[in-house]
């Protein structure tokens, strides 16, 4: 565990930390004139109290001015020294979060997929603060209290070595259990943060799906959930409040066998004149500098230790190895014709059967096909692999001739164009919605694409064209944000349209002015329609029929209704 710690430790500074180091360094400096002023703390009082026996008049000019000039010394560079690090700290977390989220939206859709959205917000919010918390610690703490634990370790050696040599014997012994702490928290607060997350992930699905939750009448069901989860989470951080709690006692206890122990022995070697009353009272006054720090430094373990947890958390995500991703050799692929070719493509998703058998398909540039299939049959899943989201096991892809694999991916996607079910929507207006499509799109080829689309409902909407179409789209209704998507994907200049239920939510004389604009692309882009409307469907040049993965039928609408096979029972059903 400790080698581990280490190692983490070591690559977090390294990565993160390092890279600001002129802001530590100007914090460092500050610390170590915060350590000066305790050095001085001690000379003073020690000299004072020397006065005071004497009668000096010093006692009520020197003492007073030197003990201010101190106190504002070191309030100042504390100051200082803290708005140093917090810069450092900041910088370095806005770096992190920033590799953080390049990682998981640059890296694979599956791995996106198989965990739950609230443990990649959990990451970017309770792991961040933990990390956060202990770098900001480390950076304010360590500097300063150790040089000012080292300041007054020199005063005292210069004063009395064998009364040092006593407490350094005595304090380093409370830290062996606290150590020991640090290892407990760490291991508790991992826990503690995946918990945070499962409930990151519980209170999104409740609100999200409060729709279904309400239709139900599953309210006291969700209540009971949340319940469960509130009371795990507090037993968790009850178990690492109780280990830090721990922490002060420790020191606390050490700490007054030490000054026991220091009194005694001042006491004795006083009476035996080896040590003054001032250098007895110098002592004293050094150490209730130093025991703040000590004290400090003590805690901080477990805060390291709560920070160690979340960073490996962070790192499991940004060592994570894509599987999907360009070749060394690959190359751009320019604006395409768009020929797509399925060749004997077979894939299966983490844990799960065969999806695509051998799936085998060509759609000629300009041509308008149409996938049907009862559910399973892997429609969506061609669109997946079209877009390279995931990679097959066998087979090939091509678009234009070229294998998908042997070129960019980014130049790839350029060529396509999505439209989905869910039809998401990004938290920005309108009118920036539909331009995401065209970077760069002038205003009247936003609002062609919309007119395309059967947008006639922006006018109308507060705000018009500036209206926010909210999280995904939450501000309007199902059927405005498709014609939305919709809009996004006409106004691109993919050669390749891949429209999955684009018109589901559409009422009929909305799909049909769609329907109407898509027939107007016919032979300028190719597109690939999935669709269990009949209407949508019949007015493909062709149909391929999928099951169990591969193409068992193909032909138009007509061709497959006299053949009585399975496209012919799925249109019959759809008809009745």
């Amino acid at each position: 565990m400790a080698d581990t710690t280490k190692g983490l430790s070591h690559r977090f500074v390294r990565d993160w930390l390092r890279p600001q180091w002129a802001w530590f360094a100007l914090g460092a400096m500050f610390a170590a004139v915060t350590a000066a002023a305790a050095y001085g703390y001690g000379e003073i009082t020690m000299r004072s109290i020397d006065w005071l026996g004497t009668l000096d008049s010093r006692i009520f000019t020197v003492t007073p001015i030197v003990i201010i000039s101190l106190a504002l010394l070191r309030g100042t560079a504390l100051y200082w020294q803290t708005q140093a690090n917090n810069r450092g700290v900041q910088r370095a977390m806005v770096e992190i979060q920033h590799a953080l989220f390049g990682k998981l939206i640059k890296g694979d859709y599956a791995r996106l997929q198989a965990a739950a959205s609230g443990e990649y917000v959990s990451q970017f919010a309770n792991d961040m603060n933990l990390i956060r918390e202990a770098a900001l610690r480390v950076a304010t703490n360590l500097a300063k209290s150790t040089l000012t634990i080292i300041a007054s370790v020199a005063f005292m050696f210069s004063k009395d070595w064998a009364l040092t040599l006593l407490l350094l014997v005595v304090y380093p012994l409370a830290f062996w259990p606290v150590v020991r702490l640090g290892d407990r928290i760490r291991g508790i607060s991992r826990r503690a943060q995946e918990q945070a997350g499962e409930l990151t992930s519980f209170l999104g699905e409740s609100f999200q799906g409060a729709r279904t939750v309400k239709a139900f009448g599953l309210e006291e069901y969700q209540h009971d959930r949340a319940r469960k989860g509130f009371e795990e989470r507090a037993r968790l951080y009850l178990k690492v409040l109780r280990s830090k709690a721990m922490v002060d006692p420790l020191l606390e206890m050490f700490g007054g066998l030490a000054l026991a122990g220091l009194f005694a022995f001042a006491a004795w070697r006083s009476l035996s004149g080896q040590a003054t009353v001032a250098e007895l009272v110098g002592f004293i006054t050094i150490i209730g500098v130093a025991s703040p720090e000590v004290r400090a430094l003590g805690t901080l373990n477990s805060v390291v230790n709560e920070g160690l947890a979340a960073a490996d958390r962070v790192y499991a995500a940004l060592d994570s190895q894509p599987t999907v991703i360009d070749r060394p050799d690959a190359r751009p692929l320019g604006k395409a014709k768009g020929k797509v070719e399925f060749n004997d493509v077979r894939f299966s998703y983490p844990g799960g059967g065969p999806t695509l058998n051998g799936l085998t398909f060509a759609v000629q540039p300009g041509e308008t096909i149409a996938l049907v299939g009862p559910s399973g049959a892997g429609k969506t899943t061609v669109f997946n692999m079209l877009l390279r989201l995931y990679d097959g096991s066998s087979g090939n892809l091509r678009l234009d001739g070229h294998d998908v694999r042997d070129v960019t991916a980014m130049s790839l996607r350029r060529n396509l164009a999505l439209v989905s079910q869910d039809a998401f929507l990004f938290d920005a207006t309108i009118r920036e919605n539909i331009a995401l499509g065209r970077p760069g799109a002038t205003d009247d080829q936003v609002k062609a694409a919309a007119e395309a689309a059967a947008c006639d409902f922006i006018d109308a909407l507060p705000g018009g064209w500036s209206a926010p179409a909210g999280e995904g789209g939450r501000n309007l209704s199902g059927g405005q944000r498709q014609r939305i998507a919709l809009a996004r994907a006409l106004i691109s200049e993919a050669p390749v349209l891949l429209l999955d239920e684009a018109t589901s939510a559409l009422d009929s004389e909305s799909e049909a002015r769609v329907q109407l604009a898509l027939a107007g692309l016919a032979g300028k882009r190719t597109i690939i329609v999935i669709a269990h409307r009949l209407a949508t469907v019949r007015r493909a040049s062709r149909i391929f029929v999928m099951d169990a993965g591969r193409v068992v039928e193909s032909g138009a609408h007509d061709e497959l209704m006299v053949k009585g096979g399975v496209y012919a029972r799925l249109a019959a059903h759809q008809l009745t």
